[in-house]
Parts: structure tokens; sequence; C-alpha cells
């Protein structure tokens, strides 16, 4: 895995790292509380009106997408690589109040393709992950995220991967959290001091027939089963929108909210969940999995689609 410096320098990982871990998860009472936002863009420059957002819903703490790894072909060798793709450069400074967790979005076949390696990949993401927060004065890190779709037939190696993470981080006093899918919640819980449940795209985009693809209690219902996860959870939800296009039943591309049908036999299907969705699905999920560890948060920061919001609902999205 070729992992580059955001200014093209080759992070080299020197540590031998032991596997196993001692740490005692902490409980929900003993984590700071938060009220937290995703930034998911490849460019870090958020506006005035995401910046005044911020500071009127006391955000203050952002999980900011800082790259992807993924699946390359290598023209050298003909075959394919694991690489850091989709990297976010920095166009404005991080405010100062403003705490920064650094994510990696970790794609299925980059995880399959880490198989057996994966403690020789495990440092190369904690690196770039820190360098990248150190060179664009990102303050203090306290937490990285790991963020993965993994599977059945991937939860050892993603197990693997995750405590080969979370062991040195330790030693940093840096906690490791990950993203909890709802399909996940079947699964044992990988080794990390916590989770996210991302509570957004939890339908079949590409049914024809799926009322909501972003978020649809119907979705959710099924999946709560249990009264306690054996990580500490927060949860994501979304204040986003969308349109999603089909020729007759057939799923064709995302589009956005404005966009119309050009031809016969196109339709639009526009999404975007109602505030009174979000809440009937966060008393759903405080019902069974409990509250927050740390705070609710919301994906993402994307003023265009913030403002469909009014502020009363997101205070009350976010649990104020």
């Amino acid at each position: 895995m070729k992992l580059l410096h955001p200014i093209g320098l080759v992070l080299i990982a020197t540590s031998v790292l032991i596997a196993g871990c001692t740490r005692q998860n902490k409980t929900t009472a003993e984590f700071a509380k938060h009220n937290s936002v995703y930034y998911w863009k490849t460019t870090f420059a958020p506006d005035s009106a995401e910046r005044a957002f911020l500071a009127e819903h006391d955000i203050d703490r952002i999980y900011l997408h800082m790259f992807d790894v993924a699946v390359e072909p290598d023209y050298e060798t003909g075959g394919s690589e694991v690489v850091p793709i989709a990297t976010t450069r920095f166009e404005a400074r991080v405010p100062d109040e403003i705490e920064i967790v650094p994510v990696a979005y970790i794609t299925l076949d980059a995880l399959r393709a880490m198989a057996g390696k994966e403690r020789k990949f495990a440092p190369l993401i904690v690196d770039r992950l820190l360098a990248m927060s150190s060179y664009n004065e990102c303050g203090k890190i306290n937490e990285i995220q790991l963020d993965c779709d993994w599977t059945a037939s991937t939860r050892e190696s993603y197990a693997v991967l995750c405590q080969t993470v979370r062991d040195p981080l330790q030693k940093k006093e840096i906690e490791l959290s990950i993203t909890v899918r709802l399909h996940q919640l079947r699964e044992p819980a990988p080794p990390a001091d916590r989770g996210v449940l991302m509570l957004y795209n939890t339908g079949a985009l590409k049914g024809h027939d799926t009322r909501n693809s972003i978020l649809d209690i119907a979705d959710v219902k099924p999946y709560m089963t249990r009264k306690r996860y054996p990580i500490p959870l927060d949860y994501a939800y979304p204040v986003f929108g969308w349109g999603v296009k089909f020729e007759g039943e057939k799923f064709v591309s995302i589009v956005t909210e404005a966009d119309t049908v050009s031809q016969p036999g196109e339709s639009v299907r526009r999404e975007r969940p109602a505030a009174a969705e979000i809440v009937a699905v966060k008393k759903l999920v405080e019902s069974y999995l409990g509250q927050p560890a740390s705070g609710n948060l919301l994906y993402h920061l994307d003023y265009a689609q913030l403002k469909h919001y009014t502020h009363e609902e997101i205070d009350q999205i976010l649990g104020r």
C-alpha cells in the first residue's frame, strides 16, 4: 500500500505491533458529551454559513474524511495494489474550537485484498491519518475512525485490522472508533473503543419500490433486536436529500433533487427524510440500544442540504 504524505513524502511504518488488547471499554457515562457532524467532501473549505451552523448548534467535533483505502490497478506489474485515493485537500484552516476526528474509509475490495496482511497495512493507515492531521494543523487528535461496510465473511479480517490499529493508539492516548451499519449489529463487534451507528442509506437504493432509501423506520425496525451492543455507540442521522433516477424500473443514477425527467419512461424518486421521521427513528433506536455514548452526529456539513431543516429541528435531532 503506497501511503503518501499530503506533500508527497512516503510514510514508512517502523513500529512492531503486538496483538492483543487489555484495555477495557469505557461506559457511556465516562464519555465527554459532544454535538458532532461528519464532513464528507474531498475539499475542506466550510463556508461562512456552515461555520455559523456549527456555532449556532454548539457543534464542537467534526468527523473529517481524510482518504479512502481502495484497490487500484498497478500499471507497473499489471496487477493491483491497495492505495489511498480521494484524499481531502485543506483549503481552509480548522477552527480552533473544533475537535477533528480523522476518518479513513476502507472499501470492501481493499479489506479483502488486505486479508492475511492486516498487520502490514494497519500502521500505514494510522500513520497517514496522523500525518495528514498534523500537516493540516488539525489540533490534538483524541480519536481516529475507521469506516468500512464489512460483512460476515470479512469480519475476522476486519477485527484483526482494528485490533492492530487500536493497540499502538493506546500508548498515544488516542481512541479508535468504528462505523457500524445496521446489518453489522447482528455480528460480534470488532475491537474498538466505541462505534457510530450509521442511520442513513438504510434502504435499497436501486429498488424501484423503495419508499426512501436514505431513511425509513420500516427498514430500521428489523434490526432492533438487542438491548445493548458490546461497545458504546453514538448515532449518526441523515440531513440530506437527493433524487434517484429510473428508466422504467431500472435504476440509472443518483441525481440532484432539482433534476427532472428528460425522456419517456424516466422517473425520479425524491428522497429527503423529514425531521419527524428522523426523530421517530431516534426514539426507536434509543429504546433498544440506549442513549448515545457521547452524542448524536449529523451527516453531513453541507449548508445546501442543512437549510432544509429548521434550527429547532436540528436541535431536536441532536437531542439538545
